[in-house]
């Protein structure tokens, strides 16, 4: 079969974002005294790698206990075995993807198979929104009892903030769909997006699950600081002043999701440098941090590769994995 002429672009996109990666973490290699970063790295232990396994573990089942939920509420009933691996199925597309959405929109597509994809599509985005708000309101709060955390941070975090209460005014309101039918969009995709929105507001109307996710958003956050912290003391940072991390971690994640490389390579290290420097972790320290947590995702990413081994060749999982 001949390549379509936009499938060369296509690769050619693909290796300039791996390239950029790598280069931003070259030049932090430069920057930064390797010889500090393998000295960090030579203290981890087998008990640290196990700690990190289980709060990983801890971290995908509070994520996936939160996506049934929204599932549910839109008429789409899946295992929670079938939902965990394709959340390990969402690591390993990202691997290949700039941003978390690539993974995102395959898990999506997958549990709602034989279903209504657009409301698949509306829980997965549920999950995710909640999860970003959380993150934002345990930063804010973070605040007051980090107050060492300079004044450029905090004025960060209160835009940021900001600007997703006004992303969250848009995204729930009907403008949306009405903004995409005065541009040049196909009607098609206005209609999905439409179908979309829809189950967006049908779920947030439910008030109890809505706290519900909030909640379980909460704990995640509360591990993904857990996460850092271990990552922490597996190179040797010990003093690790934890209120203030839960004002950076949330800007970090942030910085991570940028487009720009796949799995944000070299943009997150960098952005782990760049606040944990500040809170008195060495460069060394922070960059070895940030290698331990990117090799902890490239392990999820093989475990969803096999995943999606296992669902090309068992037809019966295609299907949606519905209970």
């Amino acid at each position: 079969m001949s390549e379509t002429p936009e499938q060369p672009q296509r690769r050619s996109r693909g290796w300039w974002r791996y390239g950029t990666g790598v280069g931003f973490f070259a030049a932090l290699l430069w920057w930064i005294e390797p010889l500090s970063v393998f000295s960090a790295l030579s203290d981890i232990t087998l008990g640290d790698l196990a700690a990190l396994a289980i709060v990983s573990f801890l971290l995908i089942l509070v994520s996936v206990i939160k996506w049934r939920l929204f599932l549910s509420r839109l008429g789409i009933e899946a295992t929670m075995r079938h939902l965990f691996s394709l959340y390990l199925l969402g690591y390993f597309v990202n691997l290949l993807m700039p941003s978390v959405l690539g993974g995102d929109v395959v898990r999506s597509l997958y549990v709602g198979k034989e279903v209504d994809k657009a409301r698949s599509v509306s829980a997965t985005l549920l999950e995710r929104y909640t999860g970003l708000m959380a993150m934002l309101m345990i930063a804010l709060v973070g605040l007051w009892w980090a107050p060492h955390v300079t004044r450029n941070i905090a004025v960060l975090v209160v835009v940021v903030a900001g600007g997703a209460c006004v992303g969250s005014m848009l995204l729930f309101s009907r403008r949306t769909t009405w903004l995409l039918r005065q541009l040049p969009v196909p009607v098609g995709f206005v209609s999905i997006a439409g179908r979309v929105e829809e189950g967006l507001r049908h779920g947030m109307q439910d008030k109890g699950l809505v706290v519900q996710a909030l909640g379980l958003s909460v704990v995640f956050h509360l591990l993904t600081v857990a996460n850092t912290a271990a990552a922490g003391w597996a190179v040797g940072w010990e003093a690790i002043p934890l209120g203030h991390l839960f004002v950076v971690v949330p800007l970090i994640l942030l910085v991570g999701a940028i487009p720009v490389s796949p799995q944000g390579l070299g943009i997150q290290e960098g952005a782990f440098v760049f606040f944990l420097q500040g809170l008195g972790c060495t460069s060394g320290q922070a960059l070895a941090l940030a290698l331990v947590l990117r090799a902890k995702s490239y392990a999820l990413a093989l475990l969803g590769g096999v995943v999606w081994f296992g669902l090309q060749r068992s037809p019966g999982l295609k299907s949606g994995g519905q209970s």
